[in-house]
């Protein structure tokens, strides 16, 4: 069964977009709604995506690591929904 999960991916760069995320994670999934925030002083979004949490989880794996324009993306998948 799917289910509406959440992937948070931190360590973005400054002038990150949601066009931009949507565009990197085409490869990967389509994202149903990003939320875009800037809380710690780096940016961060919030993925949501429609999928087993599995799924969710093996897709936080594939991402974090990664680079993307000059920043090692950091990936997971919340404990909690909210």
């Amino acid at each position: 069964m799917q289910q509406q999960v959440h992937i948070v991916i931190g360590n973005l760069p400054d002038d990150v977009t949601e066009e931009g995320i949507r565009e990197a994670l085409s490869a990967f999934a389509e994202a149903d709604k990003i939320r875009l925030a800037n809380e710690t002083g780096t940016p961060s979004a919030l993925i949501d995506v429609d999928m087993p949490r599995a799924q969710a989880e093996a897709l936080a794996q594939r991402i974090n690591g990664r680079s993307y324009q000059g920043r090692v993306l950091r990936a997971w998948v919340p404990k909690m929904d909210w």
